[in-house]
């Protein structure tokens, strides 16, 4: 259990036994004792707000335990300690809550932080984490004379993230990133659409945006998912299934998903990994399609790997994605995919170039059903979706961060 915040000492918090709110977690449960490791000018941290199932966490995760696992001294740091991913932390990565539950008043927390442990760097995801980072880093600059080096990331693209935003909160925070981006070190995106976007709102050169894609999955870890039990009973059963996985939410546009099911192979079943807002009307519209024996809403489940290991066909549905981790997920494990070639650029960046026959335009089941026909009846070579993965190793990924950042 992480304990409230610690009494002041003198004039500020001490420290020495908790940082800022309290514990500091090595793995999921350890507490680091006063000698704190994160500590110094070869430590990076990683901020992200918190450790639920999503993209942008499921990736400053896997960065922060690769790292940890190549000795580099690292700390993952967020705002809560909460989410389906925190028993995932390795024992080599400290993980430090903030203990807020909104992003402004990280900063304060964040920046104390940074004034007492000066780390090298520092690594953020997502707009309004980018925000309290860059905040941080200045105020303990100016007020510290701590000099970390911050690399921000955009995983979407931000001028739609932000439209979706009500009007007051979509002009703060438009506002807040011409303001405070231009003074991160580094600022980047991990697709091609994401980047011009940052472009277009910054006023800058897109090839000043450095582009830091998402890691694929781990030969290990692929082969753990091959060898674990069968995780639904229709993967080990006669007949095609296809997998999607993602959020119940519009941004990924699963009634055109379903309505391409509808109009393709009848054999065809689909299993969804997901929660979200949208699971009633999307169950309503699956019985309006006749389709409640060949859909299964599974909801989210942490062994996706092992759905992939048996799946025939991925799809992706959505409107607009930075790059997907599911979809390079999906490649991995050799698994055909169609996708929309939608906002953002990342399914595209993926199979434009090897696999342009698994693209479709956004919100056209009809081409999609079209494609998953094709697809089942000519995959691509295995060759081929090896190739587009072996772009995407995490060694590399996680070099290009450092590289970027570090001076």
């Amino acid at each position: 259990m992480v304990s409230g915040l610690p009494p002041k000492s003198g004039d500020a918090f001490d420290m020495s036994s908790n940082l800022l709110k309290g514990q500091i977690f090595s793995g999921p449960s350890k507490v680091v004792p006063k000698a704190l490791s994160g500590r110094g000018s070869d430590a990076v941290w990683l901020y992200v707000a918190t450790l639920s199932g999503g993209g942008a966490e499921r990736v400053y995760l896997r960065l922060a335990n690769h790292y940890a696992q190549t000795g580099r001294v690292v700390r993952l740091v967020v705002n809560r300690a909460e989410g389906p991913l925190v028993p995932l932390v390795a024992p080599g990565v400290e993980l430090v809550e903030l203990g807020v539950g909104r992003a402004l008043a990280a900063v304060p927390r964040l920046t104390w932080a940074l004034m007492r442990e000066r780390p090298a760097a520092l690594i953020s995801a997502l707009t309004l984490s980018n925000l309290v980072a860059v905040s941080a880093v200045q105020l303990a600059r100016v007020l510290g004379g701590a000099r970390v080096r911050v690399l921000i990331s955009e995983r979407n693209e931000l001028t739609r993230f932000t439209g979706q935003m009500p009007k007051l909160k979509r002009v703060l925070v438009r506002a807040a990133v011409r303001l405070l981006y231009p003074l991160a070190d580094k600022i980047s995106g991990n697709a091609q659409g994401v980047v011009e976007d940052l472009a277009a709102r910054l006023g800058r050169n897109p090839a000043s945006f450095p582009l830091l894609s998402n890691p694929a999955p781990e030969s290990d870890q692929i082969e753990a998912a091959r060898l674990a039990p069968v995780p639904h009973p229709w993967l080990a059963e006669a007949g095609p299934v296809a997998l999607a996985m993602g959020r119940l939410v519009d941004q990924k546009d699963y009634p055109t998903m379903l309505r391409a099911v509808a109009q393709a192979d009848p054999k065809l079943r689909l299993i969804i990994l997901g929660e979200g807002p949208r699971e009633a009307a999307l169950r309503a519209l699956v019985a309006e399609l006749g389709l409640s024996a060949r859909v299964d809403f599974a909801g989210f489940q942490m062994n996706r790997f092992d759905y992939l290991a048996h799946a025939d066909l991925f799809l992706l549905s959505s409107r607009i994605e930075g790059f997907p981790n599911a979809l390079i997920e999906a490649v991995a494990f050799g698994v055909p995919c169609v996708a929309t070639d939608c906002a953002g650029g990342g399914p595209k960046q993926i199979l434009g170039v090897a696999v342009p026959q698994a693209l479709v335009p956004v919100g056209d089941h009809a081409a999609m059903a079209q494609a998953i026909n094709a697809m089942r009846a000519e995959p691509p070579a295995p060759e081929t979706l090896e190739a587009i993965a072996a772009q995407y190793r995490i060694e590399a990924i996680s070099e290009r961060f450092l590289q970027e950042v570090l001076p």
